[in-house]
């Protein structure tokens, strides 16, 4: 059996291990254009966890923030604004 006690320990409980899965999935792709596709789908998919509104420019940063976070920083992706260290 695998437990959450097992697993290494989220960073943002907000978004749950699945976006977690998928933001260390998404820095291990080589090809940037795709890497850029799934980090865009990730940020769709923070946005529906988290019940925020993408339209909103702040609420978009907070995410993309987030994503970097997440990803300690190593993601490679053209992001949409300027990325704070949280």
């Amino acid at each position: 059996m695998d437990y959450n006690t097992t697993r290494p320990r989220l960073k943002m409980q907000a978004y749950g291990r699945n976006v977690q899965n998928m933001v260390e999935k998404c820095i291990e792709i080589e090809d940037a254009e795709e890497r850029q596709f799934m980090a865009e789908r990730i940020i769709d998919a923070m946005a529906v966890v988290s019940q925020q509104n993408l339209r909103n420019p702040e609420n978009q940063k907070k995410l993309w923030n987030h994503l970097a976070y997440l990803a300690d920083y190593k993601l490679e992706v053209e992001y949409p604004c300027e990325i704070e260290k949280l």
